[in-house]
């Protein structure tokens, strides 16, 4: 029988724990990552000393100084974290090529067939367990089993820089004593509805009768049972570079004044539209998220016929999309927009049926044109 073999790889409170590494004063220290420069920066990441004095994700940052009067607030450092997450894919791929990155400090690693090479998968992790803490100096804790989320919990029981074998046929009794909270899907909402039925650990979904969790779920209930039984049957899927453009704005402070969004996304795509010129490529699909004040996201994606580089264009599809997402009455956090399915070359300007559409390419391309030599203009002051 064919049985797969997979690696979950977790770091706990991996932005302060890479941060540790590079100030190792840090260590021992209540330390949280917050954005800075905002009335309404946010907890984003948190050390288990923070934890410890009360704080929380999420927690406004000024409350948690309230909390904790000896908290050291560090900005988000992108790039670092990004080159750490690389250094960490690089030692995993010398045990399997298929690796599934899920975030910062989070990957899957099928070690199916890697026996002969490796030993045993409780082996395999512990070496690459190993190897992390000495070529990256992060603790990682791992879990191995059949499944994907399995081996996501068994790294979350796990942590802070543990590792959890779950043989192939004990998943069920496994997962039975864990919190409901652990199941995919189970958020803030679910759990509080679990509880209303009295349903608190894994085992008491598992003992449920499917009908009865289709009548509090829908279609979700049969999922709910089935990750219950610690059955997934989700592959493990290698990432795919995407070519694309993106642009994200956070607000300086929360708003739902809609003049104000639509100057803010048509700054966004000017910015997005200029970086497409310069490539010399097209779009033709566009994302559009925004998260809101209460932190709930929504995004829509389209099609954009013919593909354009124009930033008249790609507004006039944005602001459609925007309307669409702008149901809620709670104020917005956040805009990213994301352009993919690039083409090369510059549009063909018989594809506008509007003429005036392409006489605004051409005067964008040579505003870019101006922009850029001012650019270098004030370059050369600041140097002589």
């Amino acid at each position: 029988m064919f049985m797969r073999q997979i690696i979950h790889l977790t770091v706990a409170a991996f932005p302060i724990a890479v941060e540790r590494v590079i100030h190792p004063e840090l260590r021992l220290r209540p330390v949280v990552i917050a954005p800075p420069g905002s009335v309404r920066s946010v907890v984003t990441a948190l050390s288990s000393e923070a934890r410890d004095a009360g704080v929380r994700r999420g927690m406004a940052l000024a409350k948690a100084v309230k909390y904790c009067r000896n908290l050291i607030v560090l900005p988000p450092n992108e790039p670092l974290y990004a080159r750490a997450s690389r250094a960490i894919h690089r030692v995993l791929e010398e045990f399997s090529p298929v690796l599934e990155p899920s975030g910062y400090g989070h990957a899957y690693l099928d070690i199916t067939g890697t026996m002969r090479l490796f030993g045993p998968a409780r082996d395999t992790a512990w070496n690459a367990q190993k190897e992390i803490r000495r070529q990256v100096h992060l603790e990682a804790s791992l879990g191995v089993a059949s499944n994907k989320m399995v081996s996501r919990i068994a790294s979350e029981v796990t942590m802070p820089a543990g590792l959890q074998d779950v043989p192939y046929g004990d998943e069920s009794s496994f997962l039975s004593p864990l919190p409901v909270r652990l199941l995919p899907g189970v958020g803030f909402q679910t759990e509080k509805v679990l509880e209303d039925l009295n349903l608190r650990i894994i085992r008491d979904i598992a003992a449920m009768k499917l009908e009865h969790l289709a009548l509090a779920f829908g279609r979700f209930g049969f999922t709910l049972h089935q990750h219950a039984l610690g059955i997934d049957g989700t592959p493990v899927r290698p990432a795919r570079a995407v070519p694309a453009v993106e642009r994200e704005h956070i607000l300086a402070e929360d708003s739902n004044d809609c003049e104000l969004l639509k100057r803010v996304l048509s700054n966004i795509c000017d910015d997005a539209g200029k970086e497409l010129r310069q490539r010399r490529q097209c779009a033709a699909q566009m994302e559009l998220r925004i998260r809101f004040a209460d932190s709930q996201g929504k995004g829509r994606s389209i099609k954009i016929t013919p593909p354009a580089q124009s930033s008249i264009v790609l507004y006039g599809r944005a602001l459609s999309v925007l309307n669409l997402l702008l149901s809620r009455r709670t104020r917005v956090r956040s805009m990213h927009l994301r352009l993919t399915d690039l083409s090369a070359g510059l549009v063909q300007m018989e594809l506008f049926a509007d003429p005036r559409l392409e006489r605004r390419l051409k005067l964008e391309s040579a505003l870019d044109q101006l922009r850029s030599r001012g650019l270098s203009a004030i370059s050369n002051q600041q140097y002589f």
